[in-house]
């Protein structure tokens, strides 16, 4: 069987074309739209994408204001600036970076993030609402795997679909979004994890695997069955035979090929798609204020 790789950038390319048009109209109104990101401590992976962030951004005419609050503070000054932002009408949206460090009381800072404002759907009443199928936001890595499934032509209705991660921002957002009624939904969906028993059992019987926990090549070309849509969400840095990093996801992505008939790589999969579902949050967040 051949195997389709899935080219996130391609991908992420078009969806910046798409949204260069509405910036452009936005602009024409006077509007910028404009994301607050909110660094507690100065963790190199999250300060790395919110570099990404910012360089694509700039392509698009958003501006991007980074802010970093010392490790050594208290909740009362995060949430303190959070509101800040809230009211601040120039910005349209708010990013809490993680890791939020165990110092710090992480549902009560996210509570604090209107949900207007939330472009990465953190709060919790935004979760709720994608749960209810009533959202202004959903999560953008779950929206960058349906957006990937959406321009590959990959219909998930009547299929089944395992996810393997049960995570608040991939797992089980997405598995809400699979099952609304409708376009991108309508989806079987089983929900696996670390303790989950005999996982080949539930991966073998899967129309389409979605994988994000964070294991090094845990999913293996003999736990699919033929013809399985494989979506890698893992980043994982590891150490090669060399000595040297580089990223690999949570699929074993050489020995799924000839077995899946559309797998996405790490880097270059998911991964770009959903920097840009997170701009295209953003932008839906200006336009409310048109």
């Amino acid at each position: 069987m051949k195997t389709i790789i899935i080219d996130g950038r391609a991908i992420a390319n078009e969806i910046r074309e798409e949204l260069s048009h509405t910036t452009s109209d936005l602009i024409a109104k006077n509007i910028i739209p404009r994301m607050a990101v909110l660094h507690i401590g100065e963790d190199p992976s999250s300060l790395s994408y919110t570099k990404s962030i910012k360089k694509i951004s700039s392509k698009l005419n958003i501006e991007v204001d980074i802010y970093t609050i010392e490790e050594n503070t208290n909740d009362v000054h995060v949430i303190k600036e959070i509101k800040r932002l809230n009211d601040d009408k120039k910005i349209h949206g708010i990013l809490i970076q993680e890791p939020i460090p165990s110092s710090f009381n992480r549902e009560d800072i996210l509570l604090s993030i209107s949900p207007f404002k939330d472009i990465d759907c953190m709060n919790p009443i935004n979760l709720g609402r994608v749960m209810r199928g009533e959202f202004p936001f959903a999560p953008s890595t779950p929206l960058g795997v349906l957006k990937v499934l959406e321009q590959e032509n990959i219909d998930v209705e009547e299929k089944h679909v395992v996810i393997v991660g049960r995570s608040t921002i991939v797992g089980k957002p997405l598995a809400n979004l699979l099952l609304i009624k409708g376009k991108g939904g309508n989806a079987t969906v089983t929900v696996c994890h670390s303790k989950t028993r005999n996982l080949p059992f539930f991966t073998k019987m899967a129309d389409v695997v979605v994988v994000a926990v964070g294991r090094p090549k845990l999913i293996k070309g003999d736990m699919l069955q033929h013809g399985a849509v494989v979506i890698d969400v893992g980043i994982n840095d590891v150490i090669d035979k060399d000595g040297k990093h580089r990223l690999v996801g949570d699929v074993d992505f050489d020995s799924v090929i000839g077995i899946a008939s559309y797998v996405t790589p790490v880097p270059g999969g998911v991964g770009p798609v959903t920097t840009l579902m997170l701009l295209s949050n953003l932008i839906t967040a200006a336009t409310r204020k048109v």
